[in-house]
């Protein structure tokens, strides 16, 4: 029986959830207690998270020991921080869920060997399970392995909410709290938090590309804007004027008059190749913070900071494969997070991707950039002519590093040291 009064657990979602939570264990090939952790305590592993929760008073000996588990788990402030993300997501809940999960499966496990005194594997009393200090002290400790460290994660989603949108914050958060990526997410995270810090810092150079005003030269039609407008009125506007003045003044008013536009959009449309190979994931010395800067970090700083900047962007990062196109800021930090530093970096055939993906797609008016630390010794001088001719223009930024065949071919920007600096530089010159 669970320990839940606000869960059905007959109810068809109810199963579900917990059919998916047992799949997930078994895909990670984590070993669960099915035979001592029952449905109605997945289930209620779940909806702890995932909504807030109503705990059952006086319950049974069969369930004390989980209600003890969960009562304390609920007063922790780690909970506290992870109701803050998990509330009614379904992917951090169940993340958190199987987190918890295993932190009771490891205190049943420690209960069978006799590691925990006075408590055994049998139905007891819910205040004699209370008074045990021991079994209290172990539950903490589990928690507190298990469950991890979320504060730093929470305020790693307001930096980058603030800096990128709520958005692309959820979704940060979520991915750093999963639990495939533990191993990982510190080393994440720092990337995540100078990833940040480099964004914000360039803010007034991203805002938006240039708009150039063109005067005399129409460039499409659009609404009134203002009352001065008027003498660019379109010859429908000029129309409605003549034949009904009631109708022109109801237009005129609500700002629905259409007028000739005569400014141009001028802001570039750019194709990124991002190199995020293994040597990708090495430091960058930055003079200024006097600190280390991965240079994974500034490429994909750049790419946000041109996104922003350009009027359309298509990305792929690369390694010895080239991956999916990605076109959205939210999808670059999930890509970046799911990122593992593999070796092997082929520049030839992520530039000759970019060339299929113009010839098919029409993206000749595109910028081709190309990021990179050029450590790549089979660079076909070929296929750099061939973007040249198929794109409108073509740059590579080396970061911390050199290719003979690139800089002999396309215009280079050389970047030596990871900082804002470096990135206001490449941003000028791209």
């Amino acid at each position: 029986m669970g320990v839940l009064l606000n869960v059905d657990y007959k109810d068809e979602l109810t199963r579900l959830r917990v059919h998916e939570i047992v799949k997930y264990f078994q895909r990670l090939g984590i070993p669960l207690k099915l035979a001592k952790i029952s449905n109605e305590i997945i289930a209620d592993s779940f909806y702890i998270h995932y909504r807030t929760p109503i705990l059952r008073e006086n319950p049974g000996d069969e369930e004390a020991l989980w209600h003890l588990f969960i009562r304390s788990y609920l007063s922790t402030e780690v909970y506290q921080e992870i109701s803050k993300i998990s509330r009614y997501n379904y992917q951090v809940s169940k993340s958190a869920s199987v987190k918890l999960l295993r932190a009771y499966n490891s205190l049943l496990s420690r209960i069978e060997r006799g590691a925990v005194e006075g408590v055994d594997d049998k139905k007891q009393d819910m205040r004699e399970l209370s008074e045990n200090q021991q079994l209290r002290q172990e539950i903490n400790s589990l928690l507190r392995f298990y469950m991890g460290n979320i504060k730093n994660i929470e305020k790693l989603r307001k930096s980058i909410t603030k800096a990128l949108g709520n958005e692309v914050g959820k979704e940060a958060a979520e991915l750093l709290f999963d639990i495939d990526i533990d191993p990982y997410r510190a080393r994440l995270a720092k990337i995540l938090e100078s990833l940040v810090e480099m964004i914000a810092a360039v803010q007034p150079e991203v805002e938006q590309g240039v708009v150039a005003e063109r005067r005399g030269v129409i460039s499409g039609v659009t609404r009134l804007r203002a009352y001065t407008d008027l003498q660019k009125a379109t010859n429908l506007s000029k129309a409605i004027y003549i034949q009904s003045r009631e109708l022109f003044g109801y237009k005129l008013a609500t700002k629905s008059l259409s007028i000739y536009d005569v400014t141009l959009d001028t802001r570039e449309k750019v194709y990124l190749l991002v190199d995020k190979s293994g040597s990708m994931f090495y430091t960058l010395y930055d003079g200024v913070a006097m600190d280390m800067t991965q240079k994974i970090t500034w490429a994909t700083a750049l790419a946000i900071a041109l996104m922003k900047r350009s009027k359309k962007v298509v990305l792929r990062f690369f390694d010895q494969m080239v991956y999916p196109p990605i076109t959205n800021i939210k999808d670059i930090i999930k890509s970046l997070l799911r990122v593992l530093p593999l070796g092997g970096t082929d520049i030839t055939a992520a530039v000759h991707t970019a060339v299929r993906d113009a010839k098919q797609q029409g993206l000749h008016n595109y910028k081709l950039v190309i990021i990179t630390d050029g450590e790549d010794d089979m660079v076909h001088p070929e296929v750099l002519k061939t973007a040249k001719a198929t794109f409108r223009d073509v740059k590579a930024v080396l970061i911390g590093g050199y290719n003979e065949t690139i800089e002999t071919h396309l215009n280079t920007i050389k970047i030596n040291t990871a900082n804002p600096e470096s990135l206001k530089t490449a941003l000028k010159n791209i």
